[in-house]
């Protein structure tokens, strides 16, 4: 009797070892889908991104950086004096009325400054521009854990997916 207990016991430590390589096994297997989807979705957001900056960059020349103008190649923004905001849901389709559903924002945000601070970085080429010129602010924003619209660039990097600078110039000359 005892060698048929032995026997028993033996294999109960077997199934309980196999029983929890396989939770183990599984355990990992849910942790890299969940690391895989995540990683899906924040390359999804980051192309659609950067499709949308680079629509906003094209307007901003398109229109030598005139807000109004912008906001009316773009018809479901809303637009201030200096910004142009577009909101989108999860899928990166256009919302036409309500931020409530909104999961990202594109921001464009546009100011006249001295084309001679601008682009002062010219000067070591023997030239330099005088006058005004437009520079824009463009960023895309994941705004799933807020309720509101954000108007200006947010100084917290967290939620900015993409961002950089456009600009033109306006009535500017170059002076030697």
């Amino acid at each position: 009797m005892p060698e048929n207990n032995s026997r028993t016991s033996l294999f109960l430590m077997e199934l309980i070892i196999a029983v929890f390589f396989f939770s183990l096994a599984a355990a990992v297997s849910i942790r890299l889908f969940v690391g895989a989807h995540k990683l899906t979705e924040k390359s999804t957001a980051l192309s659609n991104a950067t499709i949308w900056s680079q629509n906003l960059a094209e307007a901003f020349y398109e229109c030598n950086g005139v807000i109004p103008k912008i906001a009316e190649m773009f018809p479901y923004s809303s637009a201030s004096e200096d910004a142009v905001i577009l909101l989108f849901d999860e899928e990166w389709n256009v919302l036409q009325d309500t931020h409530s559903d909104a999961s990202y924002e594109a921001l464009l945000v546009a100011e006249k400054v001295d084309a001679a601070t601008l682009y002062s970085d010219i000067k070591k080429y023997g030239t330099s521009y005088s006058g005004k010129a437009i520079k824009g602010n463009i960023a895309i924003l994941n705004v799933k854990e807020t309720n509101e619209v954000i108007s200006s660039i947010p100084e917290n990097k967290d939620i900015i997916i993409i961002s950089y600078s456009v600009d033109t110039p306006l009535d500017t000359k170059e002076a030697k």
